[in-house]
């Protein structure tokens, strides 16, 4: 049975690393609440602007997902993708009611700064077709 709602854990302030379990997100910040199955991608964004409570003179500039990548029904290493449109959410709530084991959502926040350029802090991308 598939839920309406969702736990995800956002971290932010933080960087992405590429582990002997395949992608790592960490930081010292993170936030924890209940996102609705049928979130949109501007709803998403709206929510976890407020939830870290970003300054006004900062935004996001990218939202990531990190998923389990499968070999014989179990997960061995772990990627993500970008969540650039409201297909990529759909595919995030797809993959985490179908993996039973994994107990929340894990997010990934790039926080820029209007004053300044962005910061490249991660060094792993992946592409939500390369997936399925």
């Amino acid at each position: 049975m598939c839920h309406l709602t969702a736990y995800v854990c956002v971290y932010y302030n933080g960087g992405i690393y590429n582990t002997n379990e395949g992608t790592t997100f960490t930081s010292n910040n993170t936030k924890k609440f209940m996102i609705n199955k049928v979130i949109v991608l501007t709803q998403l964004l709206e929510l976890v602007h407020h939830k870290i409570s970003i300054e006004p003179h900062q935004h996001i500039e990218e939202l990531r997902f990190r998923c389990p990548i499968f070999e014989l029904g179990q997960p061995y290493m772990y990627t993500c993708f970008i969540l650039g449109n409201d297909a990529n959410i759909q595919q995030m709530f797809i993959i985490f009611y179908n993996n039973p084991t994994l107990p929340f959502m894990e997010l990934f926040v790039t926080i820029c700064d209007n004053n300044n350029p962005p910061n490249n802090q991660h060094d792993s991308t992946s592409n939500v077709d390369e997936l399925l």
